[in-house]
Formats: C-alpha cells, sequence, structure tokens
C-alpha cells in the first residue's frame, strides 16, 4: 500500500507540474516543421558526430536559468546498427566561469515518443510543453553550478525510439564527439567526460556506458551515473503491467517497433485495431498525457493483441527483448567505473535486475558502485531524490580525477526514511534549491549546493557496506 500511495503521490507531482506550468510555450515550430531537423544533402556520406548545422538558443525554463550560453548541434549518428544512418539534435549549456577540460552527458527520463518530447523542443518550449522536461533540467544545475557544460542529446533520434537501448547509446555517443568538435566551446585536449541519467535516462546512460567501447572508444569517459535503471526489459514489462505506468509499455512498443523491423512485422501480424490507435496516440504525445490515458493497462490482455498472454512468446520479440538486456555480453561491458542505485521496492525497474546487470558488468571486469536502498520506502521517484545528493558527488569525484577505493562495491543504505510529508518537503527543498538559482548567474560558488553537499555528508554514516569486491 506505502508504495502504490508513493507511486500515485509521484504522478501528481508531474501532473501538478503541468498544473502549474507559469511558463508560456514559445511560439516555436514542432521538429518536424523546423528546418534545424532537416539535414543538408550528402549528410549520410559524413562520419559519425559529424556536426551537419549549429545554433544559438535560449533555455526556456520556469526556474529562470541564467547560462552564459546555449547552443544547438544537428549531428550525423545511427540507429541500432552502423549501417543505419540518422540525425540527432544535442543541446549544449554552457554556465559562467565553465570549465572547459569537463563535460557532463545527461540523459533525460524522456519516455515518450512524440518529436516534441526531446529536450531540443522542451529546453526552448518551457515547462507547459512537457513538464518532465523541468525535472529533467533540475537535474542538471548542480552539475551547471559547478561549472560542467552539460550536452544534452535527443537519445530517441527521428523516430521516437523510446526504450530502444542501442538507438539511445548511439544518439549519445555520437552527440559527444559533435559537442567535442564544437570549436565555440574551446574545449580541451585534456577533457574529461561524465554521463548521468535516471530512470528513462539510465537506458540512455546504461546503453551508452556498454556501447562506448567497441562503438566510440576514443571518447575519454571517466564515470557514468545510472540511477533505477531499467536493465532487463522483460522484467520492467512484468513490473508495470496493469499499474500506473503501464503507457510506457505502449511507448516501448512504438519505439521498438519502429526501429527493429522483425518487432515491427511481428506487432502489425498480432496487434488489435485498439493498440494501432494506441500506438498513434502514443507516438504523437509525451510523458503526462500517455500516463493520464493508459494507466492500468494489461499489455496481456486480448485487447491489445491476438496472442494475449503469449505476446512475449514469439522468438523474434524475445531475440530484441535479450540484446536490450544489459550486462549479459562481456563486450558490451563499461570501460569506465557505473554508479548504479536502486530502490529496494522500485515499482518500474526491478532491483533485482539492477543488481544482476551490476554484478555481471563486475564479474566481466568492469568497474562498479551498486547502491542498494534497503527500506520498504524506496519507490522509483523517492529514491530518485534520496539519491541525488550522492550521484552528484560520485559523478564530480570522477570528473575530478578521483578512483574509486575498490573496483567493485556493493552498497545498502537505509537513508530512504520517507512518510508522505517528508515526502513533499523533499520536492519543496528542491524547488527551493532551483529558486534560489533563479535570477543568478549559473556557474561556480553557490551557497545552497554547498548546503546540499553538507546535509548528504551528515546522512553518510547511515550507510552499511555489506560487500566489496
Amino acid at each position: 500500500m506505502k508504495t502504490l500511495l508513493y507511486t500515485t503521490l509521484s504522478l501528481l507531482f508531474f501532473c501538478s507540474i503541468q498544473a502549474l506550468a507559469l511558463e508560456v510555450r514559445a511560439s516555436l515550430p514542432y521538429p518536424a516543421d523546423d528546418p534545424f531537423y532537416s539535414p543538408p544533402d550528402g549528410w549520410k556520406d559524413k562520419p559519425l558526430g559529424t556536426i551537419l548545422r549549429k545554433r544559438k538558443v535560449e533555455i526556456n525554463s520556469f526556474f529562470g536559468l541564467n547560462l552564459q550560453e546555449a547552443w544547438q548541434l544537428l549531428y550525423r549518428t545511427s540507429y541500432v546498427t552502423k549501417d543505419q544512418p540518422t540525425t540527432s539534435v544535442t543541446t549544449i549549456m554552457v554556465p559562467y566561469n565553465a570549465k572547459r577540460n569537463r563535460l557532463l552527458v545527461s540523459g533525460e527520463f524522456e519516455d515518450a515518443n512524440g518529436p516534441q518530447c526531446a529536450p531540443s523542443y522542451t529546453y526552448r518550449a518551457g515547462v507547459q510543453s512537457d513538464p518532465s522536461a523541468t525535472v529533467n533540467m533540475a537535474a542538471t544545475i548542480p552539475y551547471l553550478k559547478e561549472g560542467y557544460i552539460v550536452t544534452v542529446p535527443d537519445k530517441e533520434s527521428r523516430k521516437g525510439a523510446f526504450a530502444s537501448g542501442h538507438v539511445e547509446g548511439h544518439q549519445t555517443l555520437d552527440a559527444t564527439r559533435a559537442t567535442l568538435a564544437f570549436d565555440h566551446l574551446n574545449l580541451t585536449k585534456d577533457i574529461r567526460i561524465a554521463g548521468q541519467g535516471y530512470s528513462g535516462g539510465a537506458i540512455q546512460t546504461g546503453w551508452a556506458a556498454s556501447l562506448k567501447p567497441t562503438y566510440a572508444p576514443e571518447l575519454p569517459f571517466v564515470g557514468w551515473y545510472a540511477g533505477g535503471p531499467p536493465t532487463n526489459l522483460t522484467s520492467l514489462i512484468l513490473s508495470i503491467n496493469k499499474g500506473i505506468f503501464s503507457a510506457f509499455l505502449l511507448g516501448g512498443v512504438a519505439g521498438l517497433s519502429d526501429t527493429y523491423p522483425e518487432m515491427n512485422d511481428y506487432i502489425e501480424e498480432v496487434a488489435t485495431q485498439e493498440m494501432k490507435d494506441a500506438l498513434d496516440y502514443i507516438r504523437t504525445h509525451c510523458l503526462v498525457d500517455d500516463l493520464l490515458k493508459y494507466p492500468f493497462q494489461d499489455i496481456f490482455d486480448y485487447k491489445w493483441t491476438t496472442k494475449g498472454p503469449h505476446v512475449l512468446d514469439d522468438p523474434r520479440i524475445q531475440k530484441v527483448l535479450a540484446d536490450l538486456t544489459m550486462g549479459v555480453k562481456e563486450e558490451q561491458t563499461p570501460d569506465a567505473p557505473v554508479l548504479i542505485v536502486s530502490g529496494k521496492v522500485d515499482e518500474i525497474s526491478p532491483n533485482e535486475s539492477a543488481e544482476k546487470t551490476a554484478r555481471s558488468w563486475c564479474n566481466y571486469g568492469g568497474s562498479v558502485e551498486f547502491v542498494d536502498y534497503d527500506t520498504d520506502l524506496s519507490a522509483h521517484f523517492i529514491t530518485q531524490v534520496t539519491a541525488t545528493t550522492r550521484a552528484f558527488k560520485w559523478v564530480r569525484d570522477r570528473l575530478e580525477g578521483k578512483p574509486l577505493p575498490k573496483r567493485c562495491i556493493f552498497t545498502k543504505s537505509y537513508d530512504v526514511i520517507l512518510d508522505v510529508e517528508e515526502l513533499g518537503d523533499q520536492y519543496v527543498d528542491i524547488l527551493k534549491m532551483i529558486d534560489g538559482f533563479a535570477g543568478d548567474k549559473i556557474g561556480p560558488g553557490d551557497k545552497i549546493l554547498i548546503s546540499k553537499l553538507k546535509k548528504g555528508q551528515q546522512r553518510d554514516h547511515k550507510r552499511r557496506y555489506y560487500k566489496a569486491l
């Protein structure tokens, strides 16, 4: 019951942001109508990560980010394999007094398929375009205040490839290549790069970390944060089916169908008209609209497919799901340290799957720190809030060259001691922190961030290490 309550409150939180949309949507054309998104002739012959277009932009947030500047780059990338060319856009935010030898690649829990849900649009259009953009943008503030340049890729590319991990990983790595190649930033040759993402953003960072050794081995990544990661899509399906977040299942069907031809063939064979209508809706809407329209759906019901409870049994879908399970293939082991945090009662991304991936990467020779929030209150979004300070400090340590004390560390935390009031206070506290940034130049030297870090340090004594490898 407690987990359901906190899950419901999480959904209400996103809806309340939509209701409080103080920032009026700017008069921006949708990506399909914006010529910036259309690549010039000959783009398919360009190397991965090539910049095809660039433009200076304004970031439109309801808490008023006062950045030094922001840019967008259209770049060459690929879908599931390198021989499937496409393009995407990354949004670059530059704080005042930026450190030119550090770069943070930020993963978004866009978790929707509409082209207007991508950060290249929502960061310019404002919160009313997609309320989740506000939470995603807030996650970048500590890094901007530290002086890190932040690049935010459109991870789903032109097909709205939600949950298609290889696509998300490729968009992310090629966005990093493009950002490094953008001479205007004056990035140094000794630059250190880290990635961070939670929930759907951890699909992005988890797969970018996994594919980087073979797809982009030259990139100098020093660490990755993957919070609440959906590392196994099969267990994810079983976890959210019939629940508040069941719309994500339809988003995943759309994203995988649009990037895997064999998956598309299968869905075309078995989908009912109700499924086809739902996919049409999902492909043109964003997270909150999807969640409000399709809660508590049973993907194994015959109303969706002619296969009913056996819809996952087909070899074609089994192969796609197997290919999108993190930690299975040794060659997909990250070559930089990874921090994974997971709540014991995570109602979206199963805790057991996240730990299995962490142990697999460790066994394959990777460097992993896994933090298990082991309380009956550690639901998905509560863990996101609770882990914010820990994740920031961990990523900052990697960017500043501090090594992990051991190659693999498995940690339990009992730091998620929240009731309903405390959940509200946690969100209010974060909003106060954001409010403290409003009107100030974003860059190093913020007292509120220092205060938050001190609070995080005071909580460290509540942790208990139960195994280090």
